[in-house]
């Protein structure tokens, strides 16, 4: 299904609603499934280009939970992967996610 999903947190941190809401929006097919690795299987929640040729928007939101519903809009807490210098990590992330 497409959304418009806005990005609730940054490195982690949570963002104040108005920087949320005025920051970028990303336009794509939120879709949901399962992915291997050698740890196990996980949940994902990925948002991709709508029509032709897949390509990911944001990074996938880990093991994603529901924390929010409304008519319009629903609200995905999960954790992001990380890349530094020094190795990866994972913040947790936030999606507001609204039909466009």
């Amino acid at each position: 299904m497409i959304f418009k999903v806005y990005l609730m947190r940054r490195g982690g941190r949570k963002m104040s609603w108005r920087d949320t809401i005025n920051g970028p929006a990303f336009v794509g097919d939120l879709r949901l499934g399962s992915a291997t690795s050698r740890n196990g299987v996980y949940k994902v929640a990925e948002l991709i280009t709508p029509g032709g040729i897949a390509t990911m928007l944001l990074p996938p939101l880990h093991e994603p939970v529901l924390i929010g519903i409304a008519p319009q809009a629903l609200q995905l807490r999960g954790f992001e992967r990380m890349k530094e210098p020094e190795g990866y990590y994972s913040v947790i992330q936030e999606w507001h996610c609204e039909i466009p």
